[in-house]
Protein backbone atom coordinates (compact mmCIF):
# COMPACT_ATOMS: atom_id res chain seq x y z
CA UNK A 1 0.00 0.00 0.00
CA UNK A 2 3.02 2.39 -0.66
CA UNK A 3 0.85 5.50 -1.67
CA UNK A 4 2.08 8.95 -2.88
CA UNK A 5 -0.55 11.55 -2.18
CA UNK A 6 -1.90 13.31 -5.30
CA UNK A 7 -3.01 16.76 -4.33
CA UNK A 8 -1.84 18.37 -7.53
CA UNK A 9 0.03 17.43 -10.63
CA UNK A 10 3.19 19.22 -9.57
CA UNK A 11 4.38 18.90 -5.98
CA UNK A 12 6.34 21.49 -4.09
CA UNK A 13 9.74 20.06 -3.36
CA UNK A 14 12.05 22.81 -2.14
CA UNK A 15 14.68 20.80 -0.32
CA UNK A 16 17.90 21.99 1.24
CA UNK A 17 20.62 19.36 1.15
CA UNK A 18 22.85 19.93 4.16
CA UNK A 19 26.37 18.72 4.72
CA UNK A 20 24.96 16.21 7.17
CA UNK A 21 23.09 14.39 4.34
CA UNK A 22 19.71 14.94 6.01
CA UNK A 23 17.05 16.87 4.13
CA UNK A 24 14.70 19.56 5.26
CA UNK A 25 12.11 21.39 3.17
CA UNK A 26 11.65 24.95 4.39
CA UNK A 27 8.45 26.95 4.47
CA UNK A 28 8.28 29.45 1.66
CA UNK A 29 7.98 33.19 2.18
CA UNK A 30 4.34 34.12 2.05
CA UNK A 31 3.42 36.22 -0.96
CA UNK A 32 0.50 36.72 -3.30
CA UNK A 33 1.16 36.11 -6.98
CA UNK A 34 -0.88 38.60 -8.98
CA UNK A 35 -0.78 36.28 -12.01
CA UNK A 36 -2.88 33.66 -10.18
CA UNK A 37 -6.67 33.89 -10.04
CA UNK A 38 -8.48 34.17 -6.71
CA UNK A 39 -11.75 32.27 -6.44
CA UNK A 40 -14.11 30.14 -4.34
CA UNK A 41 -14.89 26.49 -5.05
CA UNK A 42 -18.27 24.79 -4.70
CA UNK A 43 -18.61 21.02 -5.19
CA UNK A 44 -22.00 19.48 -5.92
CA UNK A 45 -21.97 15.67 -6.14
CA UNK A 46 -25.01 13.54 -6.92
CA UNK A 47 -25.72 9.87 -7.66
CA UNK A 48 -26.77 9.77 -11.31
CA UNK A 49 -27.09 6.02 -11.87
CA UNK A 50 -26.96 3.89 -8.72
CA UNK A 51 -27.01 0.58 -10.57
CA UNK A 52 -24.23 1.78 -12.87
CA UNK A 53 -22.35 3.29 -9.90
CA UNK A 54 -22.13 6.62 -11.72
CA UNK A 55 -21.72 9.99 -9.99
CA UNK A 56 -22.18 13.40 -11.53
CA UNK A 57 -19.85 16.12 -10.29
CA UNK A 58 -20.30 19.85 -10.69
CA UNK A 59 -17.50 22.22 -9.62
CA UNK A 60 -18.56 25.86 -9.57
CA UNK A 61 -15.53 28.14 -9.65
CA UNK A 62 -16.48 31.62 -8.49
CA UNK A 63 -13.88 34.22 -9.49
CA UNK A 64 -13.14 37.08 -7.13
CA UNK A 65 -10.10 38.26 -9.03
CA UNK A 66 -9.07 36.78 -12.36
CA UNK A 67 -5.48 36.49 -13.52
CA UNK A 68 -4.41 38.51 -16.57
CA UNK A 69 -4.87 35.31 -18.61
CA UNK A 70 -8.39 34.93 -17.10
CA UNK A 71 -7.79 31.24 -16.43
CA UNK A 72 -8.28 28.81 -13.56
CA UNK A 73 -6.63 25.39 -13.26
CA UNK A 74 -7.87 22.11 -11.76
CA UNK A 75 -5.63 19.10 -11.12
CA UNK A 76 -7.03 15.82 -12.40
CA UNK A 77 -5.49 13.86 -9.51
CA UNK A 78 -6.80 10.27 -9.48
CA UNK A 79 -10.15 11.14 -11.05
CA UNK A 80 -10.91 8.80 -13.95
CA UNK A 81 -13.29 10.58 -16.30
CA UNK A 82 -13.85 11.53 -19.90
CA UNK A 83 -13.35 15.13 -21.03
CA UNK A 84 -15.35 17.51 -18.83
CA UNK A 85 -17.64 20.27 -20.03
CA UNK A 86 -17.75 23.83 -18.80
CA UNK A 87 -20.11 26.82 -19.10
CA UNK A 88 -20.28 30.16 -17.33
CA UNK A 89 -23.15 31.67 -15.33
CA UNK A 90 -24.53 33.17 -18.55
CA UNK A 91 -24.73 29.76 -20.21
CA UNK A 92 -21.80 30.44 -22.53
CA UNK A 93 -19.38 27.59 -23.22
CA UNK A 94 -15.94 27.99 -21.63
CA UNK A 95 -12.87 26.40 -23.20
CA UNK A 96 -11.32 23.44 -21.38
CA UNK A 97 -7.81 22.29 -22.31
CA UNK A 98 -6.13 19.09 -21.13
CA UNK A 99 -2.56 19.89 -20.08
CA UNK A 100 -1.64 16.30 -19.19
CA UNK A 101 -3.08 15.95 -15.72
CA UNK A 102 -4.15 19.58 -15.34
CA UNK A 103 -7.28 21.16 -16.80
CA UNK A 104 -6.94 24.74 -17.99
CA UNK A 105 -10.29 26.55 -17.83
CA UNK A 106 -10.73 29.77 -19.72
CA UNK A 107 -10.38 32.45 -20.77
CA UNK A 108 -13.30 33.36 -18.49
CA UNK A 109 -15.36 36.39 -19.43
CA UNK A 110 -15.33 39.37 -17.07
CA UNK A 111 -18.54 39.61 -15.09
CA UNK A 112 -19.23 35.86 -15.02
CA UNK A 113 -20.44 34.97 -11.51
CA UNK A 114 -19.06 31.45 -11.90
CA UNK A 115 -18.03 28.78 -14.33
CA UNK A 116 -19.58 25.32 -13.95
CA UNK A 117 -17.10 22.50 -14.64
CA UNK A 118 -18.87 19.12 -14.97
CA UNK A 119 -17.86 15.48 -15.35
CA UNK A 120 -18.86 11.93 -14.36
CA UNK A 121 -17.06 9.36 -12.21
CA UNK A 122 -17.73 5.64 -11.98
CA UNK A 123 -17.18 4.04 -8.57
CA UNK A 124 -16.37 0.42 -7.73
CA UNK A 125 -13.55 0.23 -10.27
CA UNK A 126 -10.54 -2.00 -9.61
CA UNK A 127 -7.87 -0.17 -7.64
CA UNK A 128 -4.99 -1.87 -9.42
CA UNK A 129 -4.69 -4.49 -6.69
CA UNK A 130 -6.46 -7.84 -6.69
CA UNK A 131 -9.84 -7.86 -4.91
CA UNK A 132 -9.76 -4.12 -4.15
CA UNK A 133 -12.14 -1.47 -5.51
CA UNK A 134 -12.03 2.32 -5.20
CA UNK A 135 -15.27 3.37 -3.52
CA UNK A 136 -18.70 1.91 -4.22
CA UNK A 137 -22.36 2.81 -4.50
CA UNK A 138 -25.62 1.03 -3.68
CA UNK A 139 -29.14 2.20 -2.94
CA UNK A 140 -28.23 2.40 0.75
CA UNK A 141 -24.51 3.29 0.61
CA UNK A 142 -22.17 5.68 -1.17
CA UNK A 143 -18.49 5.85 -0.27
CA UNK A 144 -15.46 7.33 -1.99
CA UNK A 145 -12.06 8.82 -1.30
CA UNK A 146 -11.82 12.52 -2.12
CA UNK A 147 -9.03 12.22 -4.68
CA UNK A 148 -11.01 9.71 -6.76
CA UNK A 149 -13.98 12.05 -7.27
CA UNK A 150 -13.04 15.68 -6.55
CA UNK A 151 -10.65 17.58 -8.78
CA UNK A 152 -8.83 20.20 -6.75
CA UNK A 153 -7.42 23.63 -7.64
CA UNK A 154 -3.96 23.35 -9.14
CA UNK A 155 -1.13 25.76 -8.40
CA UNK A 156 2.47 25.98 -9.47
CA UNK A 157 5.28 25.50 -6.97
CA UNK A 158 5.37 29.17 -6.06
CA UNK A 159 1.79 29.31 -4.80
CA UNK A 160 0.81 25.90 -3.45
CA UNK A 161 2.16 26.53 0.06
CA UNK A 162 -0.32 29.37 0.59
CA UNK A 163 -3.54 28.24 -1.05
CA UNK A 164 -5.49 30.34 1.46
CA UNK A 165 -4.31 33.44 -0.41
CA UNK A 166 -6.03 32.30 -3.60
CA UNK A 167 -8.95 30.09 -2.55
CA UNK A 168 -11.42 32.10 -0.47
CA UNK A 169 -13.49 29.08 0.46
CA UNK A 170 -14.54 25.52 -0.36
CA UNK A 171 -18.09 24.24 -0.11
CA UNK A 172 -19.20 20.62 -0.56
CA UNK A 173 -22.79 19.41 -1.09
CA UNK A 174 -24.10 15.91 -1.66
CA UNK A 175 -27.40 16.32 -3.47
CA UNK A 176 -30.13 13.86 -4.38
CA UNK A 177 -33.25 12.34 -2.87
CA UNK A 178 -31.50 9.67 -0.77
CA UNK A 179 -32.13 9.94 2.97
CA UNK A 180 -28.58 9.20 4.04
CA UNK A 181 -26.52 10.12 7.05
CA UNK A 182 -23.05 11.39 6.34
CA UNK A 183 -19.53 10.99 7.71
CA UNK A 184 -17.41 13.69 6.07
CA UNK A 185 -13.95 15.14 6.68
CA UNK A 186 -15.54 18.25 8.22
CA UNK A 187 -18.67 18.53 10.32
CA UNK A 188 -20.42 16.29 12.83
CA UNK A 189 -19.98 12.58 12.13
CA UNK A 190 -23.03 10.46 11.31
CA UNK A 191 -25.44 13.37 10.95
CA UNK A 192 -28.05 14.24 8.34
CA UNK A 193 -25.91 17.18 7.21
CA UNK A 194 -24.38 16.21 3.88
CA UNK A 195 -22.34 19.33 3.29
CA UNK A 196 -19.47 21.31 4.74
CA UNK A 197 -17.66 24.57 4.22
CA UNK A 198 -14.04 25.59 4.80
CA UNK A 199 -13.01 29.25 4.63
CA UNK A 200 -9.58 30.16 3.26
CA UNK A 201 -8.51 26.49 3.03
CA UNK A 202 -4.85 25.75 3.64
CA UNK A 203 -2.63 23.04 2.16
CA UNK A 204 -3.60 20.87 5.14
CA UNK A 205 -7.30 21.20 4.36
CA UNK A 206 -6.72 20.15 0.76
CA UNK A 207 -4.61 17.21 1.96
CA UNK A 208 -7.45 15.98 4.17
CA UNK A 209 -10.12 16.53 1.52
CA UNK A 210 -8.00 14.63 -1.00
CA UNK A 211 -7.44 11.58 1.17
CA UNK A 212 -10.49 11.46 3.42
CA UNK A 213 -13.36 9.06 3.10
CA UNK A 214 -16.75 10.52 2.14
CA UNK A 215 -19.43 8.13 3.49
CA UNK A 216 -23.19 8.33 2.99
CA UNK A 217 -25.67 5.74 4.24
CA UNK A 218 -26.68 4.41 7.63
CA UNK A 219 -24.08 3.60 10.25
CA UNK A 220 -24.32 2.10 13.72
CA UNK A 221 -21.90 3.77 16.19
CA UNK A 222 -19.96 1.34 18.38
CA UNK A 223 -18.20 2.88 21.36
CA UNK A 224 -15.07 1.00 22.27
CA UNK A 225 -11.65 1.50 23.82
CA UNK A 226 -8.08 0.61 23.00
CA UNK A 227 -5.48 0.68 25.75
CA UNK A 228 -7.97 2.48 27.96
CA UNK A 229 -8.61 5.18 25.33
CA UNK A 230 -12.12 5.57 23.93
CA UNK A 231 -12.79 5.41 20.21
CA UNK A 232 -15.83 5.19 17.97
CA UNK A 233 -16.38 2.68 15.20
CA UNK A 234 -19.19 3.24 12.69
CA UNK A 235 -20.56 -0.03 11.33
CA UNK A 236 -22.33 -0.13 7.97
CA UNK A 237 -25.97 -0.98 8.86
CA UNK A 238 -26.00 -3.63 6.13
CA UNK A 239 -23.63 -5.79 8.20
CA UNK A 240 -24.65 -4.89 11.74
CA UNK A 241 -26.14 -8.36 12.32
CA UNK A 242 -23.78 -10.34 10.10
CA UNK A 243 -20.39 -8.85 10.97
CA UNK A 244 -17.92 -11.48 12.13
CA UNK A 245 -16.98 -10.77 15.79
CA UNK A 246 -13.48 -12.03 15.04
CA UNK A 247 -13.06 -9.31 12.39
CA UNK A 248 -14.00 -6.72 15.01
CA UNK A 249 -11.58 -8.32 17.48
CA UNK A 250 -8.77 -8.09 14.96
CA UNK A 251 -9.58 -4.42 14.28
CA UNK A 252 -9.46 -3.73 18.01
CA UNK A 253 -6.19 -5.65 18.36
CA UNK A 254 -4.59 -3.49 15.69
CA UNK A 255 -6.00 -0.35 17.36
CA UNK A 256 -4.63 -1.45 20.74
CA UNK A 257 -1.20 -1.96 19.24
CA UNK A 258 -1.18 1.46 17.55
CA UNK A 259 -2.49 3.12 20.72
CA UNK A 260 0.62 1.78 22.48
CA UNK A 261 2.89 3.03 19.68
CA UNK A 262 1.36 6.52 19.60
CA UNK A 263 0.61 6.74 23.33
CA UNK A 264 -3.03 7.67 22.72
CA UNK A 265 -6.18 6.41 21.05
CA UNK A 266 -8.19 7.79 18.15
CA UNK A 267 -10.83 9.48 20.33
CA UNK A 268 -13.67 10.85 18.17
CA UNK A 269 -11.91 10.06 14.90
CA UNK A 270 -14.48 8.18 12.74
CA UNK A 271 -13.42 4.65 11.78
CA UNK A 272 -16.05 3.47 9.27
CA UNK A 273 -16.27 -0.29 8.74
CA UNK A 274 -18.06 -1.17 5.52
CA UNK A 275 -19.61 -4.19 3.84
CA UNK A 276 -17.64 -5.90 1.09
CA UNK A 277 -18.69 -5.24 -2.50
CA UNK A 278 -21.25 -7.48 -4.19
CA UNK A 279 -18.32 -9.22 -5.89
CA UNK A 280 -16.72 -9.83 -2.46
CA UNK A 281 -14.02 -7.24 -3.06
CA UNK A 282 -12.59 -4.99 -0.36
CA UNK A 283 -13.98 -1.45 -0.67
CA UNK A 284 -11.25 1.17 -0.24
CA UNK A 285 -12.92 4.28 1.14
CA UNK A 286 -9.86 6.38 1.95
CA UNK A 287 -7.94 7.48 5.02
CA UNK A 288 -6.62 10.83 6.23
CA UNK A 289 -6.30 12.86 9.38
CA UNK A 290 -10.09 13.31 9.42
CA UNK A 291 -11.66 9.91 8.69
CA UNK A 292 -11.16 6.42 7.27
CA UNK A 293 -13.42 3.82 5.65
CA UNK A 294 -12.69 0.23 4.68
CA UNK A 295 -14.50 -3.09 4.35
CA UNK A 296 -14.54 -4.95 7.66
CA UNK A 297 -14.38 -8.50 6.30
CA UNK A 298 -10.82 -9.83 6.08
CA UNK A 299 -10.86 -13.09 4.10
CA UNK A 300 -7.09 -13.38 3.63
CA UNK A 301 -3.79 -12.12 5.14
CA UNK A 302 -3.49 -9.39 2.50
CA UNK A 303 -6.78 -7.84 3.57
CA UNK A 304 -5.63 -8.02 7.20
CA UNK A 305 -2.52 -6.08 6.21
CA UNK A 306 -4.67 -3.53 4.36
CA UNK A 307 -6.74 -3.04 7.52
CA UNK A 308 -3.62 -2.62 9.67
CA UNK A 309 -2.04 -0.15 7.24
CA UNK A 310 -5.24 1.90 7.00
CA UNK A 311 -5.55 2.07 10.79
CA UNK A 312 -1.89 3.05 11.07
CA UNK A 313 -2.52 6.01 8.76
CA UNK A 314 -5.63 6.93 10.75
CA UNK A 315 -3.40 7.28 13.80
CA UNK A 316 -0.41 8.88 12.08
CA UNK A 317 -2.22 11.34 9.82
CA UNK A 318 -4.48 12.54 12.62
CA UNK A 319 -1.57 13.06 15.03
CA UNK A 320 1.41 14.03 12.83
CA UNK A 321 0.56 16.77 10.34
CA UNK A 322 3.94 18.04 9.07
CA UNK A 323 3.71 18.64 5.34
CA UNK A 324 7.37 17.93 4.52
CA UNK A 325 7.09 14.32 5.72
CA UNK A 326 4.67 13.50 2.91
CA UNK A 327 7.01 14.24 0.00
CA UNK A 328 10.52 13.37 -1.10
CA UNK A 329 13.13 13.46 0.27
CA UNK A 330 11.37 12.48 3.51
CA UNK A 331 9.29 9.55 2.28
CA UNK A 332 11.69 7.26 4.11
CA UNK A 333 9.99 8.54 7.25
CA UNK A 334 6.39 8.66 6.03
CA UNK A 335 6.30 5.40 4.07
CA UNK A 336 9.14 3.77 6.00
CA UNK A 337 7.48 4.21 9.38
CA UNK A 338 4.24 2.84 7.95
CA UNK A 339 5.94 -0.33 6.66
CA UNK A 340 7.88 -0.69 9.91
CA UNK A 341 4.85 -0.59 12.20
CA UNK A 342 2.47 -2.49 9.92
CA UNK A 343 4.97 -5.37 9.89
CA UNK A 344 5.30 -5.11 13.67
CA UNK A 345 1.50 -5.12 14.14
CA UNK A 346 1.34 -8.63 12.65
CA UNK A 347 3.74 -9.79 15.37
CA UNK A 348 1.80 -8.01 18.12
CA UNK A 349 -1.60 -9.70 17.72
CA UNK A 350 -2.47 -12.83 19.66
CA UNK A 351 -1.43 -16.30 18.54
CA UNK A 352 -5.13 -17.20 18.26
CA UNK A 353 -5.83 -14.39 15.79
CA UNK A 354 -2.68 -15.21 13.82
CA UNK A 355 -3.84 -18.78 13.44
CA UNK A 356 -7.43 -17.81 12.65
CA UNK A 357 -6.41 -15.41 9.87
CA UNK A 358 -3.35 -17.37 8.66
CA UNK A 359 -1.11 -14.44 9.53
CA UNK A 360 2.43 -15.73 9.52
CA UNK A 361 4.94 -12.88 9.64
CA UNK A 362 7.60 -13.97 7.14
CA UNK A 363 9.73 -10.91 6.63
CA UNK A 364 11.39 -10.59 10.02
CA UNK A 365 14.10 -8.06 10.82
CA UNK A 366 16.59 -10.90 10.68
CA UNK A 367 15.48 -11.69 7.12
CA UNK A 368 15.77 -8.03 6.19
CA UNK A 369 19.30 -7.95 7.57
CA UNK A 370 20.19 -11.03 5.50
CA UNK A 371 18.95 -9.30 2.33
CA UNK A 372 20.70 -6.08 3.32
CA UNK A 373 24.07 -7.83 3.59
CA UNK A 374 23.68 -9.94 0.47
CA UNK A 375 22.45 -7.32 -1.97
CA UNK A 376 24.56 -4.45 -0.61
CA UNK A 377 27.71 -6.53 -1.02
CA UNK A 378 26.67 -7.79 -4.45
CA UNK A 379 25.72 -4.38 -5.79
CA UNK A 380 27.05 -1.02 -4.50
CA UNK A 381 24.10 0.68 -6.18
CA UNK A 382 21.80 -0.99 -3.66
CA UNK A 383 23.89 0.00 -0.67
CA UNK A 384 24.01 3.64 -1.79
CA UNK A 385 20.24 4.22 -2.14
CA UNK A 386 19.30 7.11 0.14
CA UNK A 387 16.77 9.90 0.58
CA UNK A 388 18.28 12.15 -2.09
CA UNK A 389 17.31 9.47 -4.64
CA UNK A 390 13.63 9.31 -3.66
CA UNK A 391 11.51 9.68 -6.76
CA UNK A 392 14.34 8.66 -9.10
CA UNK A 393 15.12 5.08 -8.01
CA UNK A 394 14.50 2.06 -10.16
CA UNK A 395 11.71 -0.22 -8.99
CA UNK A 396 14.32 -2.71 -7.76
CA UNK A 397 16.15 -0.06 -5.75
CA UNK A 398 12.87 1.28 -4.36
CA UNK A 399 11.79 -2.17 -3.17
CA UNK A 400 15.17 -2.65 -1.44
CA UNK A 401 15.10 0.86 0.02
CA UNK A 402 11.65 0.73 1.63
CA UNK A 403 11.43 -2.97 2.52
CA UNK A 404 15.02 -3.72 3.52
CA UNK A 405 17.24 -0.72 4.23
CA UNK A 406 14.82 1.76 5.81
CA UNK A 407 13.39 -0.70 8.40
CA UNK A 408 16.96 -1.36 9.56
CA UNK A 409 17.71 2.39 9.63
CA UNK A 410 14.62 2.94 11.79
CA UNK A 411 15.54 0.01 14.04
CA UNK A 412 19.00 1.57 14.47
CA UNK A 413 17.50 4.97 15.34
CA UNK A 414 15.36 3.31 18.01
CA UNK A 415 18.47 1.60 19.41
CA UNK A 416 20.51 4.81 19.49
CA UNK A 417 17.67 6.91 20.92
CA UNK A 418 17.80 4.84 24.10
CA UNK A 419 14.08 5.09 24.87
CA UNK A 420 12.16 2.55 26.88
CA UNK A 421 9.83 1.84 23.96
CA UNK A 422 10.38 1.40 20.24
CA UNK A 423 8.47 4.43 19.03
CA UNK A 424 10.82 7.31 19.80
CA UNK A 425 10.59 8.70 16.25
CA UNK A 426 6.77 8.65 16.36
CA UNK A 427 6.70 10.29 19.79
CA UNK A 428 9.18 12.96 18.68
CA UNK A 429 7.06 13.79 15.63
CA UNK A 430 3.92 14.00 17.76
CA UNK A 431 5.58 16.59 20.01
CA UNK A 432 6.10 19.02 17.12
CA UNK A 433 3.77 21.94 16.54
CA UNK A 434 0.75 21.08 14.36
CA UNK A 435 0.86 22.17 10.72
CA UNK A 436 4.57 23.01 10.77
CA UNK A 437 7.37 21.29 8.90
CA UNK A 438 9.75 19.12 10.89
CA UNK A 439 13.42 20.07 11.00
CA UNK A 440 14.87 16.68 10.09
CA UNK A 441 18.44 17.72 10.92
CA UNK A 442 17.45 18.78 14.42
CA UNK A 443 15.34 15.66 14.90
CA UNK A 444 18.27 13.41 14.04
CA UNK A 445 20.61 15.24 16.38
CA UNK A 446 18.04 15.26 19.19
CA UNK A 447 17.33 11.55 18.87
CA UNK A 448 20.79 10.25 18.05
CA UNK A 449 23.07 12.67 19.88
CA UNK A 450 26.73 11.54 19.43
CA UNK A 451 25.61 8.69 17.15
CA UNK A 452 24.15 10.99 14.49
CA UNK A 453 27.29 10.87 12.28
CA UNK A 454 27.23 7.06 12.40
CA UNK A 455 23.66 6.80 11.19
CA UNK A 456 24.43 9.30 8.45
CA UNK A 457 27.12 6.94 7.18
CA UNK A 458 24.73 3.97 7.29
CA UNK A 459 22.12 5.95 5.38
CA UNK A 460 24.51 7.13 2.66
CA UNK A 461 26.04 3.68 2.24
CA UNK A 462 29.56 4.72 3.21
CA UNK A 463 29.40 2.23 6.10
CA UNK A 464 27.54 -1.01 6.74
CA UNK A 465 24.95 -1.25 9.48
CA UNK A 466 26.53 -3.55 12.09
CA UNK A 467 24.58 -6.47 13.52
CA UNK A 468 23.61 -4.62 16.70
CA UNK A 469 20.85 -7.13 17.40
CA UNK A 470 22.85 -10.38 17.05
CA UNK A 471 20.61 -11.55 14.22
CA UNK A 472 21.37 -14.98 12.78
CA UNK A 473 19.92 -17.56 10.44
CA UNK A 474 18.63 -19.88 13.16
CA UNK A 475 15.04 -19.54 11.93
CA UNK A 476 15.95 -20.15 8.28
CA UNK A 477 17.64 -23.23 6.85
CA UNK A 478 19.94 -23.16 3.83
CA UNK A 479 17.18 -24.08 1.38
CA UNK A 480 14.86 -21.33 2.67
CA UNK A 481 17.59 -18.71 2.46
CA UNK A 482 18.51 -19.69 -1.08
CA UNK A 483 14.83 -19.71 -2.12
CA UNK A 484 14.30 -16.19 -0.80
CA UNK A 485 17.43 -14.81 -2.46
CA UNK A 486 16.51 -16.57 -5.72
CA UNK A 487 13.09 -14.92 -5.68
CA UNK A 488 14.68 -11.50 -5.21
CA UNK A 489 17.26 -12.16 -7.91
CA UNK A 490 14.44 -13.10 -10.29
CA UNK A 491 12.76 -9.75 -9.59
CA UNK A 492 16.01 -8.00 -10.52
CA UNK A 493 16.32 -10.06 -13.71
CA UNK A 494 12.70 -9.27 -14.66
CA UNK A 495 13.38 -5.57 -14.15
CA UNK A 496 16.43 -5.51 -16.41
CA UNK A 497 14.76 -7.63 -19.05
CA UNK A 498 11.77 -5.27 -19.05
CA UNK A 499 14.24 -2.50 -19.91
CA UNK A 500 15.70 -4.59 -22.77
CA UNK A 501 18.99 -4.99 -20.90
CA UNK A 502 20.81 -8.27 -21.41
CA UNK A 503 20.57 -9.90 -18.00
CA UNK A 504 20.33 -13.68 -17.70
CA UNK A 505 18.12 -15.21 -15.06
CA UNK A 506 19.79 -18.05 -13.20
CA UNK A 507 19.09 -19.86 -9.97
CA UNK A 508 20.97 -19.07 -6.77
CA UNK A 509 22.60 -22.39 -5.95
CA UNK A 510 25.76 -23.33 -4.05
CA UNK A 511 28.42 -25.43 -5.70
CA UNK A 512 29.99 -28.19 -3.62
CA UNK A 513 31.27 -26.71 -0.37
CA UNK A 514 34.63 -28.52 -0.48
CA UNK A 515 35.30 -27.16 -3.98
CA UNK A 516 34.28 -23.63 -2.96
CA UNK A 517 36.42 -23.62 0.18
CA UNK A 518 39.43 -24.78 -1.84
CA UNK A 519 38.89 -22.01 -4.40
CA UNK A 520 38.56 -19.40 -1.63
CA UNK A 521 41.97 -20.40 -0.33
CA UNK A 522 43.75 -20.89 -3.65
CA UNK A 523 42.43 -17.75 -5.34
CA UNK A 524 42.49 -15.55 -2.20
CA UNK A 525 38.84 -14.65 -2.73
CA UNK A 526 37.16 -11.85 -0.80
CA UNK A 527 33.88 -9.94 -1.00
CA UNK A 528 34.67 -7.19 1.51
CA UNK A 529 36.84 -6.13 4.41
CA UNK A 530 37.74 -8.64 7.13
CA UNK A 531 35.26 -6.85 9.40
CA UNK A 532 32.43 -7.20 6.89
CA UNK A 533 33.24 -10.82 6.16
CA UNK A 534 33.19 -11.48 9.88
CA UNK A 535 29.75 -9.83 10.25
CA UNK A 536 28.39 -11.99 7.41
CA UNK A 537 29.95 -15.21 8.70
CA UNK A 538 28.63 -14.61 12.21
CA UNK A 539 25.16 -14.04 10.79
CA UNK A 540 25.17 -17.11 8.54
CA UNK A 541 27.69 -19.58 7.19
CA UNK A 542 25.44 -20.11 4.18
CA UNK A 543 25.31 -16.38 3.39
CA UNK A 544 29.09 -16.22 3.71
CA UNK A 545 29.53 -19.05 1.20
CA UNK A 546 27.03 -17.49 -1.23
CA UNK A 547 28.93 -14.21 -1.25
CA UNK A 548 32.28 -16.00 -1.60
CA UNK A 549 30.77 -17.91 -4.51
CA UNK A 550 29.81 -14.59 -6.07
CA UNK A 551 33.45 -13.50 -5.69
CA UNK A 552 34.51 -16.75 -7.39
CA UNK A 553 32.06 -16.14 -10.22
CA UNK A 554 33.48 -12.64 -10.70
CA UNK A 555 37.04 -14.01 -10.72
CA UNK A 556 36.19 -16.63 -13.32
CA UNK A 557 34.65 -13.90 -15.51
CA UNK A 558 37.70 -11.63 -15.14
CA UNK A 559 36.53 -9.21 -12.42
CA UNK A 560 38.73 -8.94 -9.33
CA UNK A 561 36.28 -6.88 -7.24
CA UNK A 562 32.84 -8.55 -7.10
CA UNK A 563 31.32 -5.48 -5.43
CA UNK A 564 32.54 -2.90 -7.95
CA UNK A 565 30.04 -0.70 -9.78
CA UNK A 566 28.19 -2.47 -12.62
CA UNK A 567 29.94 -5.82 -12.04
CA UNK A 568 26.65 -7.44 -11.03
CA UNK A 569 25.07 -6.58 -14.38
CA UNK A 570 28.19 -7.71 -16.28
CA UNK A 571 28.19 -11.07 -14.51
CA UNK A 572 24.71 -11.71 -15.89
CA UNK A 573 25.43 -11.15 -19.57
CA UNK A 574 24.77 -14.27 -21.60
CA UNK A 575 28.48 -14.86 -22.20
CA UNK A 576 29.47 -14.61 -18.53
CA UNK A 577 26.44 -16.59 -17.41
CA UNK A 578 27.55 -19.46 -19.67
CA UNK A 579 31.10 -19.26 -18.28
CA UNK A 580 29.77 -19.65 -14.76
CA UNK A 581 27.28 -22.41 -15.58
CA UNK A 582 30.01 -24.39 -17.34
CA UNK A 583 32.30 -24.09 -14.31
CA UNK A 584 29.55 -24.85 -11.79
CA UNK A 585 28.34 -27.85 -13.80
CA UNK A 586 31.84 -29.29 -13.85
CA UNK A 587 32.39 -28.65 -10.12
CA UNK A 588 29.00 -29.99 -9.05
CA UNK A 589 26.32 -28.50 -6.82
CA UNK A 590 25.50 -29.09 -3.19
CA UNK A 591 22.85 -31.77 -2.93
Amino acid sequence: MKKIIEICAVLLIAAIVSASAWFYKTDGVKHVDESVSQFAVEYNVAPENVEGKLLSVSIKLKPEKLSPQKTIYLGNGSVNTSKPTCADSNGKKVAVNDLKGVWEIGPIQDGAAYVDFRYHVKLGENSGEDSRVNGDMYSDLLVFQGKNVLMLPWFDTGSIEHTEDYITGITFHMTGSQKWDAILPYGKANSEEKSFQVSAPTWYDFYDITNSSFCFGHFKPLKSSSEGKEMTLYLDEAIKSSANPNDLNLVMSFCSYYAKVFGKGLGDYPVVLLRSSKDENVILGGVSGKSMALSLEMPDPDSCQTMSRTLYHAFFDSMVTARNLRYKPNLWLYDGLANYYVDASAEAISAQLKQMYSIEPQDTMSNKYMRYLYFSLEDPGMMAVSSDMEGSMTSVQEEFYYNTKIPLILRTIEKFSGGKDESSVIRYLMEQKPHENVDIIKMMKDLLRQNEPLLRQYFSGSSFIPNYWSFNDAAMNREQMIDELSARENQIADFYQSRNVSYSKDTVQLIRQDVLEKEIKNRGLSFGSKEIESIVKNYSGTLYLLLMQNALRADICGFKDPGALNVKEKLHTEENTQKWLAYAGKSGYES
